[in-house]
């Protein structure tokens, strides 16, 4: 289903879109767009220096980034702030897809997969970290146990519980 992003704005009352995509390093990257200038950010997109993003494989010569948005992906986040949306972009440069850009990387593989006649599942791995503040407002490892350089999956934590 392609949902227009003006009609999915207004239905949910959204007054600003957060246009975001992730650079190489997984760090998101967004424009706050107002809803007034919806219908631009869907025919045009919104336009980043790619240089100044970061590990986007651009040099200070190279054209601006377009970020193209994914209607698809339009969610409201009003646990964020009341009126506030984003959307997932494609950065193009010159009208093509940016080849170094992590949503474009995996359509071209899982288009790839499929050319080659498999279906690709794609999931996540949530990690995390138990942390407390310390009195002098830093943050140290949870457990005071773990002292280990690399603490994670030492079966010693396991018996901690």
């Amino acid at each position: 289903m392609t949902m227009d992003l003006a009609v999915a704005a207004e239905r949910s009352g959204t007054k600003f879109i957060l246009a975001l995509f992730v650079d190489l390093r997984g760090k998101p990257c967004a424009k706050l767009v107002p809803v007034e200038a919806v219908d631009m950010l869907a025919t045009e997109g919104v336009g980043f220096a790619g240089y100044a993003v970061g590990a986007m494989g651009q040099e200070p010569k190279d054209p601006d980034m377009m970020a193209i948005p994914d209607p698809a992906s339009f969610t409201p986040i009003p646990f964020l702030k009341e009126g506030l949306a984003i959307v997932h972009c494609d950065p193009h440069v010159e009208g093509t897809p940016w080849p170094y850009a992590p949503r474009v990387i995996l359509k071209n593989l899982i288009q790839r997969c499929g050319d080659a006649g498999f279906e690709p599942w794609v999931g996540a791995e949530v990690e995390y970290f138990l942390l407390r503040r310390t009195g002098d407002g830093g943050v140290v490892v949870a457990d005071a146990a773990d002292t280990a350089a690399q603490p994670c999956y030492d079966a010693r934590g396991v018996t901690r519980m």
